[in-house]
């Protein structure tokens, strides 16, 4: 599966790169709720809706992650529904949980903004831009 490759035709087709336009234009629902459990948002399918519910008390740059890492399972993934919880063990996540975060990390990584805005510098552009969590999944 190329994930780049996927993203990057989502954001032509699309002309964006904002996870809640992109789900609105795929008739995905997104829907904003105060979730307990240290549960993020979770993507579903109930009659033939789609939906990603996200945990409404999280930051508004979380609340982004939240949105494209459900959406890469949206289009990744097919008929699952899953559940990006906040991880407090060693274990490392599950291949569908990788490739969501790599998804989200493609969609919100905007490479010319970090060179051009930033001067390539990748630390303080995932900080201000609210995507640290998500660089470990930057492909070299």
């Amino acid at each position: 599966m190329n994930i780049p490759r996927r993203v990057r035709n989502l954001m032509k087709k699309y002309n964006t790169r904002n996870p809640f336009e992109l789900a609105d234009l795929l008739n995905i629902t997104v829907i904003s709720y105060p979730i307990k459990s240290g549960v993020r948002g979770f993507y579903d399918k109930v009659l033939r809706r789609k939906f990603i519910i996200i945990n409404s008390s999280l930051p508004e740059h979380i609340q982004r992650q939240v949105c494209a890492h459900e959406l890469g399972h949206a289009l990744l993934h097919k008929g699952w529904g899953y559940y990006f919880m906040i991880e407090h063990t060693f274990f490392s996540p599950g291949r569908f949980e990788r490739e969501a975060n790599e998804f989200a990390w493609q969609l919100l990584f905007d490479e010319e903004a970090c060179r051009v805005e930033y001067d390539n510098d990748l630390g303080r552009y995932v900080r201000e831009e609210g995507i640290v969590e998500l660089v470990g999944y930057r492909k070299l």
